[in-house]
């Protein structure tokens, strides 16, 4: 998974201070995309983003509800937060220098020789 290029979304003409947002995340966005743009089902969302079946369901109910709310009644959608790991990127242990790696299963990046969980978790090489 990629940062968006994107993160903001207005109608056009009007001043973004005078509008309500609405907000997605990263995570949520990408489910999105998968899901409705590159026509994957719920399962292969799942598989890809490492997550339950469920849990894609319930990212894209929460997504499409935000987006149908923007455009149906003329919000700013803010694209920001939420629980995702980069792809390409190293994290190195702040206790012991060894390289963090992201489990399938786990929110959180760990040591594999010392077993922190200290790292940072945005920063992860997971293969996203």
């Amino acid at each position: 998974m990629r940062e968006p290029g994107v993160t903001f979304f207005k109608p056009q003409g009007v001043p973004l201070k005078t509008l309500e947002l609405v907000q997605i995340t990263v995570d949520e966005l990408e489910a999105l995309r998968l899901s409705d743009y590159e026509g994957l089902s719920h399962e292969e969302v799942a598989r890809y983003m490492k997550v339950s079946r469920p849990t894609v369901t319930r990212m894209l109910a929460k997504v499409h509800r935000a987006v149908a709310d923007a455009l149906a009644n003329g919000k700013a959608i803010r694209i920001e937060g939420g629980d995702y790991l980069l792809s390409g990127m190293k994290n190195y242990c702040p206790d012991c220098g060894s390289q963090m790696v992201f489990e399938p299963g786990r929110s959180q990046v760990f040591c594999i020789k010392c077993g922190s969980d200290k790292g940072d978790p945005a920063a992860s090489g997971s293969p996203l």
